[in-house]
């Protein structure tokens, strides 16, 4: 026996502009995505390695736990990540001089590095992609990029 189907209206959000928005950004990182794949000097790496990695740069130095909890990963996901990006070169584990059971993760220079250049390549799509921009454009980018920041430091609430 199957369920009824929700009415339909439960599943819209009034607000077009944010659900235009997050469609763009879901096509932009495709597109970003594709315009990487390959590079030279570019570790491939699998989403949940690169929310790792992203979350251990903006937070050197935290633990495991920590970043389990700030990408919001179940310990085991987090700890395959981990094994990975170790094996990969990408990140190191050192003790805690103060507290012997506890370990840190830091990047390596090989992980900052191939980030670099990941980084230059979605400069140069999307260069490409919006061509030149007005100093006003380029403003509003900047404001909408620390906007977007704000909503993505924590846990990702939508899962």
């Amino acid at each position: 026996m199957t369920s009824p189907t929700p009415p339909l209206d439960r599943f819209l959000f009034d607000d077009p502009v944010l659900v235009d928005l997050a469609d763009e950004v879901l096509d932009l990182a495709r597109r970003l995505h594709r315009g990487s794949e390959g590079m030279e000097g570019v570790v491939p790496l699998t989403g949940t390695e690169v929310m790792v990695l992203r979350y251990i740069d903006r937070h050197p130095e935290s633990t495991p736990s920590a970043a389990a909890e700030g990408t919001g990963l179940r310990r085991p996901n987090l700890s395959a990540a981990l094994r990975s990006l170790e094996a990969k070169g990408m990140i190191e584990r050192h003790g805690d001089a103060a507290d012997s059971r506890s370990v840190h993760l830091r990047l390596t220079e090989r992980a900052r590095v191939s980030a670099s250049r990941i980084r230059a390549r979605w400069g140069q799509v999307l260069s490409a992609q919006l061509g030149e921009l007005t100093a006003e454009e380029h403003a509003v980018l900047e404001r909408a990029v620390g906007i977007l920041e704000r909503g993505t430091l924590g846990p990702d609430s939508a899962s």
